[in-house]
């Protein structure tokens, strides 16, 4: 994990905080979920912003990171719906290595995963903002922050990124 705190003065004479933490960990893979609201949480606590926007990350094509509930019946019925509008017995050009000639490497070759990059354009951007009042995430009542593991188990890692005062 590291962590990089900075200050920057802003056109008023104020001071503009901005940190970055990265965080790496191994996922369980095949549709797993992940909770990092407390991770992310103490991220905005050591950054030091009272007030601002917390961006959350995934620099990764077949992972997300979304704000929902994070519950069992909920996290069961979406595995569900995802898998149903993607199936991974389709049939994916992205795994067609007769075609298939743009970014290859050996560990893709090992494994299919068109489905997972399908999965991952479903879900929309690779992460949220959320913002930051009182040094505290603005979260909903059940709202958590979540990292999505939508293909095989891999070392992974999430990006948080807080600015503000």
């Amino acid at each position: 994990m590291a962590s990089a705190p900075e200050t920057a003065e802003t056109a008023n004479g104020g001071s503009l905080k901005t940190f970055h933490r990265e965080t790496h960990f191994r996922t369980a893979g095949g549709l797993s979920v992940t909770d990092i609201t407390d991770h992310v949480q103490e991220a905005v606590q050591e950054s030091g912003v009272r007030d601002g926007v917390c961006c959350v990350y995934s620099p990764h094509t077949t992972c997300s990171v979304r704000v929902n509930e994070y519950e069992r019946g909920f996290l069961e019925d979406f595995s569900v719906l995802l898998r149903r509008l993607v199936p991974t017995e389709h049939y994916y050009a992205h795994d067609d290595w007769d075609r298939r000639t743009e970014n290859v490497s050996e560990e893709d070759m090992e494994a299919s995963n068109g489905h997972s990059h399908c999965m991952s354009m479903l879900m929309g951007p690779a992460g949220e903002s959320i913002p930051v009042r009182d040094g505290v995430l603005c979260l909903g009542r059940w709202q958590r922050v979540l990292f999505l593991e939508l293909d095989r188990e891999r070392d992974r890692r999430w990006l948080v990124h807080v600015v503000g005062v």
